[in-house]
């Protein structure tokens, strides 16, 4: 089964401002929890801030799955141009979390700008990772299950590279099927050198993962050893 691509794909933002902006939104924006804000990244200084700032304008923007990229980044920009010239602050509402990059270093190349990945459904067989944010590029989000433990990390840098060749690939190739995620895939994803390939690397330079389309989310299982690769 094939990924089928959406006629439009959506970009929403909140700006957060301590005075309220013109016009006012007829209806009281419901914005995350401070709580889930800190399940994603946010630290105690940016939460004071989010607390500080008690009103919101959304920001939305939509277009076709062809245009996502320069749409999102749009987006982005307008919502963080918005925030500077009143002392607010962006929460992206796709994941949702507080954007804390400035205009200028808006990377659409940066998957970790726009896609988080989620430790969720924690079981004794393992936990989920999940990602939030590929839907706002018209993707469905992946999903990988019962993650051990001691795989927890390297599953997450895999899965950090594999939303970076998705983004980078979405929507020429489609994800479903085999694929291999390489070290250059994830230090391209963290905006690092790409390492040298050491053939005598037991690990080696890359894991195979498979991607098929449950429902609504894509499923990936990690047919190498994750953790061999990072060893």
């Amino acid at each position: 089964m094939t990924v089928p691509v959406p006629d439009v794909r959506h970009s929403v933002h909140a700006v957060v401002t301590a005075v309220p902006l013109e016009p006012v939104e007829p209806v009281p924006v419901p914005l995350p929890t401070v709580a889930l804000l800190r399940r994603f990244g946010a630290d105690a200084d940016q939460l004071a801030a989010f607390e500080a700032r008690t009103h919101a304008r959304v920001l939305h923007r939509s277009g076709s799955v062809a245009s996502a990229r320069a749409d999102a980044v749009a987006a982005r920009l307008e919502a963080l141009t918005l925030a500077a010239q009143h002392d607010g602050l962006v929460v992206d509402l796709a994941v949702p979390r507080l954007v804390t990059h400035t205009v200028d270093e808006t990377d659409p190349h940066a998957p970790r700008q726009w896609v988080a990945l989620d430790v969720d459904d924690v079981r004794a067989t393992g936990s989920d990772v999940v990602s939030h944010g590929l839907a706002t590029f018209g993707l469905p989000e992946i999903r990988c299950a019962d993650v051990p433990l001691i795989a927890l990390a390297a599953t997450i840098a895999v899965l950090t590279g594999l939303t970076h060749r998705l983004l980078a690939e979405w929507p020429d190739n489609d994800p479903v099927g085999a694929a291999t995620v390489t070290l250059a895939d994830v230090a391209d994803a963290l905006g690092e050198p790409a390492p040298p390939r050491d053939p005598a690397a037991e690990g080696g330079y890359g894991v195979d993962v498979a991607l098929a389309l449950v429902g609504d989310e894509l499923v990936v299982t990690i047919e190498g050893d994750a953790v061999a690769l990072f060893t």
